[in-house]
């Protein structure tokens, strides 16, 4: 899937987003964007383990992606690399295939190359809520 074929289909129409590394912290650029989306329609499920049991921008928190309560289009991580490990074995479990997602200062190349490989559509050096910024409806 072109990065052209992703803009269309996921974020020029608002879509469903996993967001790794979910905050309440307004300080956090996480929360600015998962403001931006919700607003612009997208349904979020934020995860962040730190934060179970709490709802980040209206949406319970999830400790993982194996809790996600539905598939979802993109996971979006906004997780340092060295952080990601366990994120992404969950990726690995879910029976379908998302877009990955890496936020500005996410970015994994090594992953990002397994992924690609592996069959998984990815997206880096980008930042989901300014590619909707100039793309979206």
């Amino acid at each position: 899937m072109t990065m052209a074929e992703i803009i269309e289909r996921f974020i020029c129409i608002p879509s469903t987003v996993a967001v790794v590394g979910a905050s309440p912290r307004e300080d956090r650029p996480v929360h600015t964007v998962m403001s931006y989306l919700a607003e612009a329609g997208f349904r979020l499920h934020p995860i962040n383990p730190g934060y179970v049991g709490n709802a980040i921008g209206g949406a319970p928190c999830l400790a993982t992606l194996d809790e996600l309560p539905e598939p979802v289009d993109i996971v979006a991580f906004f997780l340092s690399a060295e952080h990601q490990a366990e994120v992404l074995e969950g990726l690995r479990r879910l029976p379908y295939k998302p877009i990955v997602w890496f936020q500005p200062g996410s970015e994994n190349e090594v992953q990002e190359n397994r992924l690609v490989a592996e069959g998984y559509p990815v997206v880096a050096n980008a930042c989901i809520m300014m590619i909707h910024q100039v793309y979206g409806s």
